[in-house]
C-alpha cells in the first residue's frame, strides 16, 4: 500500500471535527475541485465576477460533480477542475451566496 492510500484511511476515520482543525476553511480565487482533497471535508469560499461570495463544502459538490468528472479528459488527467467565473449551476444549490457591496471609485 503506497503512503498515499495510508494517508487517505486515516483521514477518513477522523471525525468532522478533527478534519475541520486539519484542515480550516480556505478563500480561493476560483472555484475549485481536486480528488486529493476527496474526504476532507474543507469549506472554500471564493468570490465570483457578480461580486457575491460563494461558499461551499468540497467534498458536497465533488461528490454530485463527479459522474459527470470522471469522463471528462481535463480530470481524467489532472483529476482537479476550476471555474474562473462561477460556480456550476447544477451545483450552486450546494452553496451559501451572499452578495457583497459594491465600492464606488472616487475619481
Amino acid at each position: 500500500m503506497t503512503n498515499q492510500e495510508l494517508l487517505q484511511q486515516a483521514i477518513a476515520k477522523l471525525s468532522k471535527e478533527e478534519l475541520m482543525a486539519i484542515y480550516p476553511p480556505i478563500e480561493r480565487a476560483n472555484f475549485v475541485v481536486r480528488k486529493s482533497w476527496l474526504g476532507r471535508n474543507q469549506t472554500i469560499t471564493f468570490v465570483n465576477k457578480k461580486n457575491q461570495r460563494v461558499t461551499y463544502n468540497h467534498d458536497e459538490v465533488l461528490n454530485v460533480m463527479l459522474p459527470k468528472l470522471s469522463i471528462m479528459p481535463c480530470w481524467i488527467k489532472r483529476e482537479y477542475w476550476s471555474q474562473s467565473t462561477d460556480m456550476p449551476s447544477n451545483v450552486r444549490h450546494l452553496a451559501t451566496i451572499e452578495q457583497l457591496e459594491v465600492e464606488e471609485v472616487s475619481e
